[in-house]
């Protein structure tokens, strides 16, 4: 069985909490009935300015900016440990 060097691992769970992020965003924008272009003006109105196809790539993996990630949560009324995998509970902001 070969074993993955450190920084394999590392780029792994990267790879996957960027995932699992997607994959967040996509899910809670559902949960608050928005449209990929509703969560995008909603965004714009915190000062960035990303179009609907932005957001469809976040969702799909392509094109997260973990900076974003706070006003992302903010458009999307949860914390930033809910999009990050760390909690199930999108109003916690503590890990579970």
């Amino acid at each position: 069985m070969a074993v993955s060097a450190p920084d394999d691992l590392s780029s792994d769970r990267t790879a996957e909490r960027a995932w699992i992020c997607a994959r967040r965003i996509r899910e809670r924008r559902r949960q608050l009935d928005l449209t990929q272009s509703d969560l995008a003006d909603l965004l714009a109105r915190r000062g960035l300015a990303l179009t609907n196809r932005t957001v469809s790539a976040m969702e799909n993996g392509r094109r997260l900016d973990l900076g974003k990630l706070p006003d992302l949560a903010g458009a999307l009324t949860c914390s930033v440990t809910y999009l990050l995998g760390l909690t199930r509970d999108p109003t916690r902001w503590d890990p579970d």
